[in-house]
């Protein structure tokens, strides 16, 4: 069977030795003109361990691609040239295309977990952009790609949080989760901001996000656009909010791991849902002396916050997508009210299915020792 034999390019009885491999560091996927193209990702270890001077030499980073009327032949036809076997137990990352979303992935991973060698640890990314270029895209430092987003995407996060990187084996939890609309990072080349003695850079960023539901495409949304996620999404570490807004800010806050819970108000014929957010926050610049009063930035920081999540839902109404996955929540906690509205998921996806947003917001310190520019008030 086609599927048993993926990645198997030879015995997998027979032992090699480690410098007669050659070892898949990502993959990547897409379809177009009919045909379906794999890629391989090669990383020169050399540029990973430093040399016996403490030195690292510059990176080499190879990929290969190969087509064929299924995904597994594109890979078939790689192996013709990979002049040795190929191991896959190091792979860290997985890059889809848009279009190949949209061609359905299921067959893709039922193939991929079958192989022994093949965890289900990677990161998963979606793209719109040749996979090739994603795939070639160099860290800093002459550092390999191991040192970028593609492979290590929750150092950033950590940072700012907007879309949650997402790994395979969660990924293939949600698509067979009833209800549950899946979000998946898009990376993109950004070939302005960084230069090398004026010479520009191309480094990897995420740009959006691809929604699925059910293994099925939903939409892809830019990430301007889901700033609001970050609210409601399990797991977020430090978000920015520019108060009173992005054009003209007074203020520039950080909030801390915010804690969100969903209730379903059933008061109405329509299921809406009520939201409470609790977190702490922090200033950390301010430019002119507007919003000296605690309370009156609280308030505005807490204004913006709501309108984030208000504006990235009607987005998700726009595209048909339960951006917030209000129908998994309904399928997890009132099953009977969920019962009713399947299969017609339409009826969450109006502006008017969050009816209040409370949000309870401490700043805490504006990260100065001394502090003249806010006052608690009375």
């Amino acid at each position: 069977m086609t599927v048993s034999l993926l990645f198997a390019s030879g015995c997998s009885t027979d032992i090699k030795d480690i410098e007669k491999l050659s070892y898949a560091s990502a993959i990547g996927v897409d379809y177009k003109d009919g045909k379906y193209h794999g890629y391989i990702q090669f990383i020169d270890f050399q540029s990973v361990a430093k040399t016996s001077d403490g030195m690292k030499t510059a990176s080499r980073v190879w990929v290969g691609e190969g087509v064929g009327d299924t995904f597994e032949e594109s890979f078939f036809d790689l192996y013709q040239t990979a002049q040795e076997r190929i191991y896959w137990g190091h792979l860290t990352s997985i890059v889809i295309s848009e279009s190949a979303f949209k061609k359905g992935i299921k067959d893709f991973y039922d193939s991929v977990i079958r192989y022994y060698e093949f965890r289900l640890t990677p990161w998963v990314y979606g793209t719109r952009e040749p996979i090739n270029d994603i795939l070639s895209a160099g860290g800093f430092f002459g550092q390999s790609p191991l040192s970028t987003i593609l492979h290590e995407p929750k150092g950033i996060y950590s940072q700012s949080s907007v879309i949650a990187p997402i790994k395979l084996h969660r990924l293939i939890g949600q698509i067979n989760e009833p209800g549950f609309t899946t979000c998946i990072p898009t990376l993109s080349l950004n070939k302005k901001q960084w230069s090398e003695k004026n010479k520009t850079e191309p480094k990897l960023m995420m740009n959006g996000a691809i929604f699925l539901k059910q293994d099925k495409f939903r939409s892809y949304i830019p990430i301007k656009e889901l700033n609001g996620l970050r609210w409601l999404q399990e797991g977020t570490v430090r978000a920015g909010v520019s108060v009173p807004n992005t054009k003209k800010p007074a203020v520039q806050i950080v909030v801390d791991k915010p804690k969100t819970k969903l209730s379903l108000d059933k008061s109405s014929g329509d299921p809406r849902y009520n939201i409470d957010i609790k977190a702490t926050a922090y200033m950390v610049n301010r430019t002119n002396k507007n919003l000296l009063e605690l309370k009156q930035l609280t308030d505005k920081a807490s204004e913006v916050i709501e309108e984030e999540i208000r504006s990235t839902l009607k987005t998700g109404v726009e595209k048909k997508t339960d951006i917030y996955n209000f129908e998994h929540d309904m399928y997890r906690n009132h099953y009977e009210q969920w019962r009713s509205i399947t299969p017609d998921d339409t009826s969450l996806l109006k502006k008017n299915v969050i009816r209040d947003v409370r949000i309870h917001l401490n700043i805490e310190h504006s990260s100065k020792e001394k502090n003249s520019t806010i006052h608690k008030g009375d």
